[in-house]
């Protein structure tokens, strides 16, 4: 099985390429991508398209996304809103091949850190104390950290629906 976590920014995505096979769980790589155009349309163009393309490359079996928080900035509360809005759109090009969920910082944190309200520090410090292998591949980054997580917590899901019978 692969998935990817993904925290999205409002000119960037961070992704994290998680595989689990029979030698266990293997963090693969931790690829971002910055939109290199001025155009807002153009943008969200590349940056959707990147994530269908990684998707497809790595023939994911699941895609989780960090769901936007409105704040009290809501340009930027806006513009995340349009990053997300293109990526689901775009998903729909490998749907039936590939499950797009979205989950909430704070569901996320509270499952993988254990601390809803986790700061940034908590949640790279949890990575460097229980991943410290992960932690090297997101270079002290905390968007590629957010998307470890949110890839984590994707997995934690998955194992739990794994073992459930009817």
């Amino acid at each position: 099985m692969t998935l990817i976590g993904v925290d999205l920014g409002i000119h960037k995505i961070n992704t994290a390429v998680y595989t689990h096979g029979d030698s266990g769980l293997t963090l693969y790589t931790v690829p971002s991508h910055v939109a290199q155009t001025d155009s807002r349309p153009a943008q969200l163009w590349e940056l959707s398209r990147f994530l269908v393309d990684l998707t497809q490359s790595y023939d994911a079996d699941h895609v989780w996304i960090e769901d936007i928080i409105l704040g009290n900035n809501r340009k930027y509360s806006l513009q995340l809103a349009q990053v997300l809005g293109a990526c689901l759109a775009a998903m729909a090009l490998v749907q039936g091949t590939c499950d797009v969920h979205l989950v909430d910082n704070k569901t996320w944190k509270k499952a993988v850190v254990g601390n809803g309200n986790a700061s940034k520090e908590d949640v790279k410090n949890y990575i460097v104390e229980s991943h410290p292998s992960y932690a090297a591949l997101c270079e002290d980054e905390q968007d590629a950290i957010d998307a470890a997580c949110v890839g984590l917590y994707g997995l934690t899901i998955h194992d739990r629906a794994e073992h459930l019978t009817l």
